[in-house]
């Protein structure tokens, strides 16, 4: 009675249920720490900095500045990207002419609450709840809300997703999901 109380529980709560978060293994995502995205944003990057590369630069040190094509979950753009030690490690994104969006894409930076790319659901602390099914080029990723942080969310992608995609995947398809990116938008 006392496990069927449980399930019913985590279930209501929205939480990802399922067998223990498995220890992360170098393999899956690295110890290594470059920068960290907060709240605030990324290094010397945050609300009403500049776009402009040197200004990017202060996001850590060492970064080289380069321009890049990606995928934003609504369309792809031409911007800008640091890479320190030839791997890319965030993407800009502007409005006007300033840093409106940081995107986190390594392996070696920290959301604010430790998540790191790689990371399942469960190791990341992140609720269902807390989450939704993104949009147009992020079908079937869950764009989840970081806690305690109002200027982070955390995208998710299931591997070998099969769909559907027109809704938030299963709780037993999320047990599965790995973080994908921390992404940063400055305050309004």
């Amino acid at each position: 009675m006392k496990r069927i109380f449980l399930c019913l529980t985590l279930l209501a709560s929205g939480c990802v249920a399922g067998p223990p978060a498995e220890p992360l293994s170098a393999a899956r995502v690295s110890s290594d720490t470059w920068l960290v995205i907060t709240d605030d944003g990324a290094g010397t990057v945050r609300s009403g900095t500049p776009y402009n590369e040197e200004a990017l630069a202060g996001v850590a040190p060492g970064v080289d500045i380069r321009s890049i094509q990606t995928a934003k979950e609504d369309t792809t753009a031409w911007t800008h990207a640091a890479f320190i030690n030839e791997t890319q490690a965030v993407q800009f994104f502007k409005s006007g002419g300033t840093v409106s969006e940081i995107h986190g894409v390594s392996q070696h930076l920290k959301g604010p609450n430790g998540e790191r790319i790689g990371m399942s659901m469960a190791q990341a602390g992140v609720r269902r709840r807390d989450c939704r099914n993104g949009n147009n080029l992020w079908r079937g990723m869950a764009v989840c809300k970081a806690r305690g942080a109002d200027h982070v969310t955390l995208v998710f992608s299931i591997p070998q997703y099969g769909g559907p995609f027109d809704r938030l995947a299963s709780s037993e398809d999320l047990q599965r999901a790995e973080l994908q990116r921390i992404v940063w938008r400055a305050r309004s």
